[in-house]
């Protein structure tokens, strides 16, 4: 039987898939690499730098009691994420202790497959790149753990953010938990709550941790609040809004609350508000308020990318984005 129709077979006698932001937005972008990564199962494990910068931003702000847990501070620097690679594959292919007791050719050969150090001319000046003290270090950690490892300059930076956010009335005012333990409350928060949803005629579902969220039972006003830091400018996040597809994200983590709300009495009465906490390179933090009218059309937006999304999906058609399947693209 054919590797990936037995893979794909699997996937769809599974239990009802649910799409995350991640993965939804994967299926727009690239329908092809969606289906190596989510029905093959074919991903790379990756650990991009924004990514745990991000991760550990919100470990600091919501939940620092749980950083020992998640983290490892490693003293030096970071590799790149080529060199990371290499690091990891020597980890696969040697028992040596250090990186100086590894064979030449193994670390030559980790090298050649990702093509790294390959314009230098000498065997040496390759492995110099690669047994130095910092990389030493995350070698050792790759070895013993599996937390996500940062250096003390991410840190120290991350922990200045926060501190830059904490600061600010208007940012913590939203992450201000006031819920009590009275049943009766009339105000509840959310921090980094996890949510899934059916969708009505569709074959999959919803799901993801929504930051940040509270809904006022009193005013009948739910509010989601979603952070993010940006390696641009806050002046540029509009842009940065449309590039990595944040509306997509806005509207699903609506989506999930709405739909977590359905046992609420009158819950045609509550209105949603969305707002993107954003802080940047300069520490510059900014609350961006999004307003009904976008996030309608965004909500619209999100039906049309679902639309596209059911079709991949009973198609089992994975090999060009949905406006290419369905029409004729003219330049």
């Amino acid at each position: 039987m054919n590797r990936n129709y037995q893979k794909e077979e699997e996937f769809y006698a599974d239990k009802k898939f649910c799409f995350s932001y991640s993965s939804l937005n994967k299926l727009l972008f690239s329908p092809s690499l969606f289906y190596k990564d989510y029905i093959l199962k074919d991903r790379e494990v990756r650990t991009d730098k924004h990514l745990v910068e991000g991760k550990l931003l919100h470990c600091l702000l919501f939940e620092p009691e749980n950083f020992d847990s998640k983290f490892n501070v490693m003293p030096g620097k970071i590799p790149t994420e080529s060199l990371k690679k290499v690091l990891k594959d020597l980890t696969l292919h040697t028992d040596a202790v250090t990186l100086a007791d590894c064979a030449d050719f193994v670390i030559l050969d980790s090298l050649k497959s990702v093509n790294l150090y390959q314009s230098l001319k000498a065997d040496e000046a390759r492995l110099a790149k690669v047994r130095t003290e910092d990389n030493e270090s995350y070698w050792k950690f790759l070895s013993n753990t599996s937390k996500d490892t940062i250096d003390q300059t991410t840190l120290d930076r991350s922990s200045e953010q926060v501190l830059v956010l904490k600061d600010k009335d208007d940012v913590m005012s939203l992450f201000n938990n006031k819920t009590t333990d009275f049943e009766l409350d009339d105000y509840e928060t959310y921090a980094e709550k996890y949510l899934s949803c059916e969708l009505i005629d569709l074959p999959f579902g919803l799901h993801g941790y929504v930051d940040f969220y509270s809904v006022d039972h009193k005013e009948k006003k739910v509010v989601i609040s979603d952070l993010k830091t940006t390696g641009k400018t806050i002046s540029d996040f509009k842009e940065t809004v449309d590039f990595y597809n944040y509306w997509l994200q806005a509207s699903i983590y609506c989506k999930l609350v709405w739909d977590s709300m359905k046992s609420v009495e009158n819950r045609d009465d509550y209105t949603i508000e969305f707002k993107f906490v954003v802080i940047d390179k300069y520490n510059q933090a900014y609350v961006f308020d999004v307003s009904q009218d976008t996030l309608s059309g965004w909500a619209e937006g999100l039906g049309g990318v679902l639309k596209a999304a059911d079709y991949h999906y009973k198609e089992r058609n994975f090999t060009l984005p949905y406006e290419f399947l369905v029409n004729k693209v003219k330049l």
